[in-house]
Protein backbone atom coordinates (compact mmCIF):
# COMPACT_ATOMS: atom_id res chain seq x y z
CA UNK A 1 0.00 0.00 0.00
CA UNK A 2 2.95 2.51 0.95
CA UNK A 3 4.84 1.43 -2.46
CA UNK A 4 1.17 2.06 -4.18
CA UNK A 5 0.94 5.70 -2.57
CA UNK A 6 4.22 6.74 -2.98
CA UNK A 7 4.20 5.63 -6.74
CA UNK A 8 1.16 7.94 -7.13
CA UNK A 9 2.56 11.05 -4.84
CA UNK A 10 5.23 10.45 -7.89
CA UNK A 11 3.23 10.96 -10.87
CA UNK A 12 1.03 13.83 -9.13
CA UNK A 13 4.72 15.62 -8.39
CA UNK A 14 5.96 15.54 -11.72
CA UNK A 15 2.54 16.70 -13.02
CA UNK A 16 3.06 19.49 -10.85
CA UNK A 17 6.39 20.48 -11.18
CA UNK A 18 7.61 23.17 -13.23
CA UNK A 19 8.61 22.84 -16.85
CA UNK A 20 12.41 23.39 -16.51
CA UNK A 21 12.36 21.05 -13.45
CA UNK A 22 10.46 18.55 -15.04
CA UNK A 23 13.30 18.09 -17.88
CA UNK A 24 15.96 18.33 -15.00
CA UNK A 25 14.38 14.84 -14.34
CA UNK A 26 14.04 13.34 -17.71
CA UNK A 27 17.57 14.19 -18.34
CA UNK A 28 19.01 12.89 -15.46
CA UNK A 29 16.82 9.44 -16.11
CA UNK A 30 18.07 9.34 -19.82
CA UNK A 31 21.55 9.56 -18.36
CA UNK A 32 21.60 7.02 -15.98
CA UNK A 33 20.05 4.51 -18.55
CA UNK A 34 22.26 5.09 -20.98
CA UNK A 35 24.93 4.76 -18.35
CA UNK A 36 23.33 1.22 -17.61
CA UNK A 37 23.59 0.39 -21.14
CA UNK A 38 27.24 1.42 -21.53
CA UNK A 39 27.88 -1.09 -18.50
CA UNK A 40 25.95 -3.61 -20.17
CA UNK A 41 23.99 -4.35 -16.87
CA UNK A 42 20.09 -3.18 -15.75
CA UNK A 43 20.15 -4.43 -12.32
CA UNK A 44 18.84 -2.17 -9.89
CA UNK A 45 18.34 0.51 -12.57
CA UNK A 46 14.97 0.96 -12.12
CA UNK A 47 15.58 1.70 -8.32
CA UNK A 48 17.76 4.32 -9.44
CA UNK A 49 15.70 6.14 -11.76
CA UNK A 50 12.75 6.23 -9.09
CA UNK A 51 15.24 7.62 -6.60
CA UNK A 52 16.00 10.55 -9.14
CA UNK A 53 12.37 11.10 -8.73
CA UNK A 54 12.66 11.29 -5.06
CA UNK A 55 15.70 12.96 -4.81
CA UNK A 56 14.06 15.65 -6.53
CA UNK A 57 10.59 15.52 -4.82
CA UNK A 58 12.89 16.16 -1.12
CA UNK A 59 14.89 18.88 -2.99
CA UNK A 60 11.38 20.68 -3.35
CA UNK A 61 10.23 19.56 0.22
CA UNK A 62 13.53 20.92 1.66
CA UNK A 63 12.73 24.60 -0.89
CA UNK A 64 9.41 24.75 -0.34
CA UNK A 65 9.77 24.75 3.91
CA UNK A 66 11.88 27.79 3.25
CA UNK A 67 9.65 29.32 1.07
CA UNK A 68 8.54 32.81 2.26
CA UNK A 69 7.55 34.73 -1.06
CA UNK A 70 5.42 34.18 -3.75
CA UNK A 71 6.29 36.49 -7.19
CA UNK A 72 3.41 36.47 -9.34
CA UNK A 73 4.02 38.43 -13.08
CA UNK A 74 1.86 38.11 -16.30
CA UNK A 75 4.03 36.65 -19.24
CA UNK A 76 6.61 33.74 -19.21
CA UNK A 77 9.15 35.91 -20.51
CA UNK A 78 8.34 38.37 -16.67
CA UNK A 79 8.58 35.06 -15.42
CA UNK A 80 12.01 34.29 -16.41
CA UNK A 81 13.50 37.75 -15.99
CA UNK A 82 12.53 37.60 -12.90
CA UNK A 83 13.51 34.48 -11.55
CA UNK A 84 17.13 35.51 -12.82
CA UNK A 85 17.21 39.05 -11.05
CA UNK A 86 15.49 37.18 -7.99
CA UNK A 87 19.22 34.97 -8.16
CA UNK A 88 21.23 37.64 -8.68
CA UNK A 89 20.08 39.22 -5.51
CA UNK A 90 20.35 36.06 -3.59
CA UNK A 91 16.74 35.47 -2.95
CA UNK A 92 15.60 32.95 -5.15
CA UNK A 93 15.22 29.76 -2.71
CA UNK A 94 12.90 31.42 -0.48
CA UNK A 95 10.97 32.49 -3.98
CA UNK A 96 7.85 30.29 -5.45
CA UNK A 97 7.55 32.52 -9.19
CA UNK A 98 4.22 32.05 -10.49
CA UNK A 99 3.25 33.58 -14.18
CA UNK A 100 0.10 33.32 -16.77
CA UNK A 101 0.13 32.97 -20.00
CA UNK A 102 -2.16 34.64 -21.36
CA UNK A 103 -2.62 38.50 -22.81
CA UNK A 104 -5.63 40.48 -21.31
CA UNK A 105 -6.09 43.43 -23.35
CA UNK A 106 -7.91 41.82 -26.26
CA UNK A 107 -10.51 38.79 -25.84
CA UNK A 108 -13.61 38.74 -23.72
CA UNK A 109 -12.71 38.87 -19.70
CA UNK A 110 -16.59 38.72 -19.13
CA UNK A 111 -16.65 36.23 -16.00
CA UNK A 112 -13.38 35.33 -16.73
CA UNK A 113 -13.45 33.65 -12.76
CA UNK A 114 -15.68 31.35 -13.84
CA UNK A 115 -15.55 28.34 -16.42
CA UNK A 116 -17.97 29.42 -18.27
CA UNK A 117 -15.91 32.58 -18.62
CA UNK A 118 -12.83 30.39 -19.52
CA UNK A 119 -14.55 28.77 -22.24
CA UNK A 120 -16.32 31.77 -24.05
CA UNK A 121 -12.13 33.48 -23.88
CA UNK A 122 -10.74 30.26 -25.22
CA UNK A 123 -13.21 29.51 -28.03
CA UNK A 124 -13.58 33.97 -28.80
CA UNK A 125 -9.68 33.08 -29.52
CA UNK A 126 -9.49 29.99 -31.77
CA UNK A 127 -11.81 31.65 -33.96
CA UNK A 128 -10.05 34.72 -34.47
CA UNK A 129 -6.43 33.11 -33.83
CA UNK A 130 -4.29 30.71 -36.15
CA UNK A 131 -2.10 29.10 -33.18
CA UNK A 132 -4.90 29.58 -30.29
CA UNK A 133 -5.69 25.83 -30.25
CA UNK A 134 -2.44 24.57 -29.84
CA UNK A 135 -1.83 27.21 -27.77
CA UNK A 136 -4.58 25.89 -25.19
CA UNK A 137 -3.47 21.97 -25.43
CA UNK A 138 0.46 23.12 -24.96
CA UNK A 139 -0.44 25.20 -22.26
CA UNK A 140 -3.32 23.26 -20.34
CA UNK A 141 -1.08 23.08 -17.21
CA UNK A 142 -1.44 26.78 -16.75
CA UNK A 143 -5.27 27.37 -17.63
CA UNK A 144 -6.74 29.66 -15.97
CA UNK A 145 -8.77 27.58 -13.51
CA UNK A 146 -5.77 25.64 -12.53
CA UNK A 147 -4.03 29.16 -11.56
CA UNK A 148 -6.89 30.36 -9.65
CA UNK A 149 -6.23 26.89 -7.65
CA UNK A 150 -2.44 27.60 -7.07
CA UNK A 151 -3.16 31.04 -5.72
CA UNK A 152 -5.73 29.68 -3.23
CA UNK A 153 -3.12 27.14 -2.19
CA UNK A 154 -0.74 29.62 -0.91
CA UNK A 155 -0.20 29.09 2.80
CA UNK A 156 -1.31 32.37 4.37
CA UNK A 157 2.38 33.45 6.07
CA UNK A 158 3.71 33.85 2.61
CA UNK A 159 3.98 37.24 1.33
CA UNK A 160 2.60 38.06 -2.11
CA UNK A 161 4.05 40.38 -4.68
CA UNK A 162 2.72 41.30 -7.95
CA UNK A 163 5.17 42.59 -10.67
CA UNK A 164 3.25 44.39 -13.37
CA UNK A 165 3.45 47.71 -15.02
CA UNK A 166 1.09 50.72 -16.31
CA UNK A 167 -0.19 48.46 -19.77
CA UNK A 168 -3.49 47.08 -19.77
CA UNK A 169 -2.76 43.71 -19.48
CA UNK A 170 -0.94 43.80 -16.57
CA UNK A 171 -3.93 46.31 -14.75
CA UNK A 172 -6.45 43.68 -15.63
CA UNK A 173 -4.63 40.25 -14.42
CA UNK A 174 -3.62 42.42 -11.00
CA UNK A 175 -7.53 42.97 -10.50
CA UNK A 176 -8.13 39.76 -11.26
CA UNK A 177 -5.26 38.31 -8.73
CA UNK A 178 -6.50 40.19 -6.26
CA UNK A 179 -10.20 38.97 -6.53
CA UNK A 180 -9.42 35.25 -6.73
CA UNK A 181 -6.87 36.23 -3.53
CA UNK A 182 -10.16 37.89 -2.23
CA UNK A 183 -10.43 35.59 1.15
CA UNK A 184 -6.78 35.55 2.21
CA UNK A 185 -4.86 37.24 4.93
CA UNK A 186 -1.69 37.29 3.25
CA UNK A 187 0.07 40.63 2.81
CA UNK A 188 0.23 41.83 -0.77
CA UNK A 189 2.25 43.68 -2.60
CA UNK A 190 1.94 45.45 -5.91
CA UNK A 191 5.30 46.54 -7.66
CA UNK A 192 4.78 48.46 -10.48
CA UNK A 193 8.24 48.86 -12.39
CA UNK A 194 6.62 52.07 -14.67
CA UNK A 195 6.65 53.93 -11.34
CA UNK A 196 9.69 51.66 -9.48
CA UNK A 197 12.20 51.99 -12.76
CA UNK A 198 11.68 56.20 -11.78
CA UNK A 199 13.36 55.90 -8.49
CA UNK A 200 16.24 54.56 -9.60
CA UNK A 201 16.36 56.53 -13.55
CA UNK A 202 19.12 58.47 -13.15
CA UNK A 203 21.53 55.64 -13.06
CA UNK A 204 20.10 54.43 -16.33
CA UNK A 205 18.35 55.92 -18.92
CA UNK A 206 16.38 58.67 -17.42
CA UNK A 207 14.20 59.02 -20.84
CA UNK A 208 12.63 55.51 -20.59
CA UNK A 209 9.28 55.07 -19.33
CA UNK A 210 8.79 51.06 -19.47
CA UNK A 211 5.35 49.53 -19.64
CA UNK A 212 6.27 46.48 -18.12
CA UNK A 213 8.97 44.14 -16.97
CA UNK A 214 10.79 43.37 -20.35
CA UNK A 215 10.89 47.46 -20.98
CA UNK A 216 13.26 47.91 -17.60
CA UNK A 217 17.18 48.02 -18.41
CA UNK A 218 18.19 44.42 -16.84
CA UNK A 219 20.55 45.81 -14.24
CA UNK A 220 17.89 48.58 -13.78
CA UNK A 221 15.19 45.79 -12.93
CA UNK A 222 18.04 43.93 -10.61
CA UNK A 223 17.95 47.13 -8.58
CA UNK A 224 14.33 46.86 -8.27
CA UNK A 225 14.20 43.90 -7.30
CA UNK A 226 16.48 44.04 -4.64
CA UNK A 227 14.33 46.35 -2.55
CA UNK A 228 11.04 44.25 -3.14
CA UNK A 229 11.11 43.22 0.57
CA UNK A 230 11.08 46.99 1.70
CA UNK A 231 7.55 47.92 -0.01
CA UNK A 232 5.08 48.16 1.75
CA UNK A 233 1.66 46.13 1.23
CA UNK A 234 -1.64 47.57 -0.50
CA UNK A 235 -3.77 48.70 2.31
CA UNK A 236 -7.68 46.70 2.76
CA UNK A 237 -9.32 49.74 1.52
CA UNK A 238 -6.94 49.67 -2.03
CA UNK A 239 -7.16 45.73 -1.82
CA UNK A 240 -11.37 45.63 -1.82
CA UNK A 241 -11.16 48.83 -4.85
CA UNK A 242 -9.61 46.67 -6.75
CA UNK A 243 -11.60 43.62 -6.22
CA UNK A 244 -14.78 45.50 -7.20
CA UNK A 245 -12.91 46.71 -10.45
CA UNK A 246 -12.65 43.75 -11.48
CA UNK A 247 -16.12 42.69 -10.56
CA UNK A 248 -17.18 45.51 -12.95
CA UNK A 249 -14.51 44.39 -15.87
CA UNK A 250 -16.05 41.00 -15.79
CA UNK A 251 -19.66 42.18 -16.41
CA UNK A 252 -18.15 43.88 -19.12
CA UNK A 253 -18.66 42.53 -23.04
CA UNK A 254 -15.42 44.71 -24.68
CA UNK A 255 -13.38 42.64 -26.78
CA UNK A 256 -10.82 45.17 -26.87
CA UNK A 257 -8.90 47.37 -24.12
CA UNK A 258 -6.21 50.09 -23.74
CA UNK A 259 -4.44 51.74 -20.59
CA UNK A 260 -5.37 55.75 -20.34
CA UNK A 261 -5.19 57.94 -17.77
CA UNK A 262 -4.99 55.27 -14.83
CA UNK A 263 -8.24 53.32 -16.29
CA UNK A 264 -8.95 49.95 -17.93
CA UNK A 265 -11.12 51.78 -20.82
CA UNK A 266 -12.93 49.32 -23.58
CA UNK A 267 -13.06 49.94 -27.37
CA UNK A 268 -14.93 48.35 -30.22
CA UNK A 269 -13.52 45.57 -31.52
CA UNK A 270 -12.44 47.39 -35.35
CA UNK A 271 -11.06 50.63 -33.21
CA UNK A 272 -7.75 50.18 -34.88
CA UNK A 273 -8.61 49.83 -38.36
CA UNK A 274 -8.32 52.56 -39.65
CA UNK A 275 -5.00 53.05 -37.92
CA UNK A 276 -3.66 49.76 -39.86
CA UNK A 277 -5.06 51.46 -43.05
CA UNK A 278 -3.28 54.90 -42.26
CA UNK A 279 0.05 53.30 -41.91
CA UNK A 280 -0.49 50.91 -44.93
CA UNK A 281 -1.12 54.08 -46.99
CA UNK A 282 1.91 55.88 -45.32
CA UNK A 283 4.46 53.42 -45.99
CA UNK A 284 3.31 52.75 -50.05
CA UNK A 285 4.66 55.87 -49.87
CA UNK A 286 7.49 56.18 -47.86
CA UNK A 287 9.79 54.62 -50.80
CA UNK A 288 10.91 52.31 -48.10
CA UNK A 289 12.26 49.68 -51.12
CA UNK A 290 13.18 47.28 -48.39
CA UNK A 291 9.61 46.97 -46.82
CA UNK A 292 7.57 48.45 -49.50
CA UNK A 293 7.78 45.86 -53.03
CA UNK A 294 5.59 46.29 -55.59
CA UNK A 295 2.96 48.89 -53.65
CA UNK A 296 2.58 46.09 -50.98
CA UNK A 297 3.97 46.88 -48.24
CA UNK A 298 5.39 43.55 -45.41
CA UNK A 299 2.67 43.31 -43.26
CA UNK A 300 5.19 42.45 -39.94
CA UNK A 301 6.73 46.13 -41.18
CA UNK A 302 2.85 47.78 -40.41
CA UNK A 303 2.59 45.84 -37.08
CA UNK A 304 5.94 47.63 -35.88
CA UNK A 305 4.84 50.86 -37.10
CA UNK A 306 1.94 51.11 -35.30
CA UNK A 307 3.68 49.67 -32.01
CA UNK A 308 6.56 52.26 -32.27
CA UNK A 309 3.80 54.66 -32.72
CA UNK A 310 2.09 52.89 -29.18
CA UNK A 311 -1.21 52.56 -30.93
CA UNK A 312 -1.20 48.71 -29.15
CA UNK A 313 1.05 46.41 -28.23
CA UNK A 314 0.73 43.28 -29.84
CA UNK A 315 1.43 42.23 -33.33
CA UNK A 316 -1.27 39.31 -33.12
CA UNK A 317 -3.73 41.57 -32.84
CA UNK A 318 -2.80 43.08 -35.64
CA UNK A 319 -2.34 40.67 -37.85
CA UNK A 320 -5.86 39.69 -37.11
CA UNK A 321 -7.20 42.83 -38.02
CA UNK A 322 -5.05 42.78 -41.36
CA UNK A 323 -7.04 39.69 -42.50
CA UNK A 324 -10.06 41.34 -41.33
CA UNK A 325 -9.47 44.03 -43.85
CA UNK A 326 -8.44 41.70 -46.75
CA UNK A 327 -10.97 39.26 -46.13
CA UNK A 328 -13.80 42.63 -46.42
CA UNK A 329 -11.86 43.96 -49.00
CA UNK A 330 -10.05 46.97 -48.03
CA UNK A 331 -6.64 45.52 -48.35
CA UNK A 332 -5.24 43.31 -50.99
CA UNK A 333 -1.95 40.49 -50.35
CA UNK A 334 0.05 38.57 -51.81
CA UNK A 335 2.45 35.67 -50.22
CA UNK A 336 1.47 33.11 -48.17
CA UNK A 337 -1.20 33.65 -45.60
CA UNK A 338 0.68 32.75 -41.89
CA UNK A 339 3.13 34.41 -40.79
CA UNK A 340 3.63 37.82 -40.78
CA UNK A 341 7.01 37.70 -42.79
CA UNK A 342 5.38 35.51 -45.17
CA UNK A 343 3.22 37.60 -47.18
CA UNK A 344 2.73 41.92 -47.74
CA UNK A 345 -0.73 43.71 -48.42
CA UNK A 346 -1.49 46.77 -50.14
CA UNK A 347 -4.43 49.29 -50.46
CA UNK A 348 -7.41 47.36 -52.47
CA UNK A 349 -7.30 49.56 -55.77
Amino acid sequence: MEKEAMMINRKEFLLAMEENNRKDVLLSMCERAEQAINESSNEGMAAELLQIVDEMYLREQERLENESHVHITFSPSNEGSLKVALSKCGKRMESRVMHWDDFYAYGPIWKLHTEEGIVLREQWLMERFNNQLFLVFKNRENRLNLIMERLAQIPDHHRIYLWGGDNTHDQVAVRLVLYALRGKPNDIHILNVTREYQKVVQKYQPDLEPRSIGHVPFNALIDIVSRFETAEPISRKTRDDLVDDWIRLSHTTDTLRIWKNGDIVGLEENAFDEDILEAVRSLQNSGDENNVQDGYVKAGRIAAELIDRNIFDSDSYFQYRIWHLVSTGQLQFKGIPYAMYLYNVKIRE
